[in-house]
């Protein structure tokens, strides 16, 4: 059997649809003879008869109108196929798999997608919350199109690009006799009851090398693993931290009282993907983001006064 093309295909559905080769020809633009040469080399790649003679021209056969029913439906998916491409390159359609720590996914995080559901309302979001050392996996595996996570991270494997760097902020009870100081110095923490992170958490491991090289001795007795866990913690009177600036959303809290901390430890956000693997819609996101970088610097320095 001879291999038949699209051409002849789009003829045969033209000459069915249209009742006659001499319609089907103004409607695809070709001479009628060129259409019936289609048809005739059609019916040989099929290899059964297509159309008989009537006084009406050529009648499609029972097998050609079988074929037909095939024949439509290919072309209704070929047009579903124009408009979805249609809608994924406009935007139109998509969808977007963020992860991101603690801190970001519950502050920072929802206002970006805020701004790009205004301007791009179609695309669909997912919201991933994940530890540090997972945000880096999830998007190395593609789980997740975006991370979001505290720089440096460990995958040479991904694109990686900072954001903001900001110093860490020292975080009290309100009320607490620290709130009256306009900085805390690691010195104003001597034997006060520090809520830390856990061990081997990267955060933790940089806040007890400063505190041990100052000489400053803390009463560790409560750990979170998130920064708003910890500032929970903090709220529910059980002693103070350091914890991330890139939380806007925690300095609402009227249980809480933030300042600046010395020496400074600053906390650096990045963004990371597998960048020549972005679906339309993600890097439609991943440009948003770099897009809005300033804006961002610039309202999370007013939260921070």
């Amino acid at each position: 059997m001879n291999r038949f093309n699209v051409r002849q295909i789009e003829a045969f559905r033209a000459v069915i649809t249209l009742g006659g080769m001499t319609k089907a020809a103004e409607s695809l633009g070709i001479s009628q003879p060129a259409v019936s040469r289609l048809m005739v080399d059609f019916q040989e790649a099929v290899g059964f008869k297509l159309f008989r003679r009537s006084r009406g021209g050529a009648e499609p056969t029972d097998d050609a109108r079988r074929l037909f029913q095939l024949v439509d439906k290919f072309f209704v998916g070929l047009e579903e196929m124009n408009q979805e491409v249609h809608a994924i390159r406009s935007l139109a359609s998509g969808s977007v798999t963020v992860a991101a720590m603690g801190p970001y996914d519950n502050g920072l995080i929802p206002e970006v997608v805020a701004g790009f559901r205004q301007r791009y309302p179609d695309i669909a979001i997912r919201l991933e919350s994940q530890p540090q050392d997972r945000v880096g996996e999830w998007v190395a595996s593609r789980r997740a199109d975006i991370g979001i996570v505290s720089l440096p991270i460990a995958n040479g494997a991904l694109s990686v690009q900072e954001l903001v760097k900001m110093p860490a902020l020292c975080v009290v009870p309100a009320g607490h006799a620290l709130a009256a100081k306009e900085t805390i110095r690691a010195e104003d923490l001597s034997d006060e009851s520090f809520v830390s992170f856990p061990r081997g958490a990267p955060f933790r491991f940089e806040t007890d090398m400063l505190f041990e090289k100052k000489g400053v001795e803390r009463r560790m007795l409560t750990e979170a693993t998130t920064h708003e866990a910890v500032c929970n913690l903090v709220a529910a009177g059980l002693g103070v931290s350091i914890v991330s600036p890139f939380s806007p959303h925690l300095r609402r809290n009227p249980r809480l009282e933030f300042r600046p901390f010395l020496p400074a430890m600053p906390i650096t956000l990045g963004m990371v993907s597998g960048e020549d693997s972005l679906s339309v819609a993600a890097q439609a996101f991943h440009d948003f983001i770099l897009e809005q970088t300033e804006s961002y610097k610039a309202s999370l320095a007013m939260a921070a006064r």
